[in-house]
């Protein structure tokens, strides 16, 4: 039988694996959106922190096939929920607050790591906080480096860009911008603008883990619109975000490198359409009540599937991900 960190005591600075953390620390509505698990402070902005990846859920065990495998932007979540929870746990910041990604970066080093085992997959984070900035006293910006470990096995590397806003100024800030009331995911019509993708096309079952419409592919570009559909989706939105959140844009660039690539067989093997990097800036808020147009461009990197999405609203420029395959 598999060896689990379950089956060893815990000592001070080993994270356990036994009971989620308070979803409220790490900004859910949902307790089966909660995959954090603990964190323990080991020094002066370092931490450990752990995760349980399931081996069934809605969303991100929604493959089909490549079950064999954790989907890495599963890895990508946990670690945005250790980032969220040690803000405030260890570095201050007040729960009346709210993270915005500007940027992050997953790296797959050891692709073999994600296989499933019989038990539920234990993410460990080794974790270090590489910047702070500070603005009236107040934190305002969080940099995080972590090494990851799953199922005791080297997995890869992680970095994370956030900005912490007190949640009364980010409101206001988004009516000063908008010079309206903000609409929320939850607020707005799901319909798709264009025929939405086929979920088969992008590894999926469910059609309501699809993320693109109106797909149009010409050799080495793809270009679509960001579905509305995906705020029905109470995985990518779990509570009512007022813009598209970093990994939406995520897994559409996830998605555009299915449809892209690889090019180099008609029925590719399940077990090569991972995500093994993905590297994404989040520039600007992307209005749920605006299209978001979608281009993807095959990169010539010598990664399969590599490309790079674009996101653009209202001719500028909101995020921009690239990600490779293997």
């Amino acid at each position: 039988m598999e060896a689990s960190v379950l089956d060893a005591p815990r000592s001070p600075t080993t994270p356990a694996y036994d009971r989620t953390v308070s979803r409220s620390l790490v900004h859910r509505w949902a307790l089966s959106e909660v995959f954090l698990t603990d964190s323990v402070a080991t020094g002066e902005g370092i931490f450990t922190a752990a995760a349980q990846l399931p081996l069934s859920h809605a969303y991100f065990r929604d493959h089909v096939p490549g079950r064999g495998f954790h989907d890495p932007l599963l890895v990508l979540e946990s670690c945005r929920q250790a980032v969220t929870h040690a803000s405030h746990l260890f570095e201050g910041v007040p729960r009346d607050t709210t993270f915005m990604v500007t940027s992050w970066t997953l790296d797959i080093t050891e692709p073999e790591a994600l296989r499933c085992g019989e038990r539920p997959g234990e993410l460990r984070m080794d974790a270090q906080v590489t910047q702070r900035v500070r603005r009236g006293g107040r934190l305002r910006r969080l940099v995080f480096a972590m090494d990851l470990t799953l199922d005791g096995r080297p997995l890869g590397r992680l970095t994370m860009d956030t900005n912490c806003t007190p949640t009364d100024q980010y409101h206001a800030l988004r009516r000063m911008q908008r010079g309206t009331t903000v609409p929320t995911a939850f607020t707005l019509p799901a319909e798709p603008t264009g025929a939405p993708v086929e979920p088969a096309r992008v590894r999926r079952l469910d059609p309501a883990n699809t993320v693109l419409d109106a797909v149009q592919v010409d050799q080495a570009t793809l270009t679509a619109r960001l579905s509305p559909r995906t705020y029905r989706n109470r995985s990518m939105y779990d509570h009512p975000y007022d813009h598209v959140p970093a990994m939406v844009f995520s897994e559409a660039a996830r998605q555009c490198a299915l449809l892209l690539g690889p090019q180099d067989t008609a029925t590719p093997d399940p077990d090569t359409a991972r995500v093994l990097r993905l590297h994404g800036r989040f520039l600007k808020f992307a209005e749920l009540d605006d299209q978001v147009h979608l281009t993807a461009t095959r990169e010539e990197d010598g990664s399969r599937g590599a490309l790079r999405m674009s996101a653009v609203q209202q001719d500028e420029t909101v995020a921009v991900v690239d990600v490779a395959l293997g």
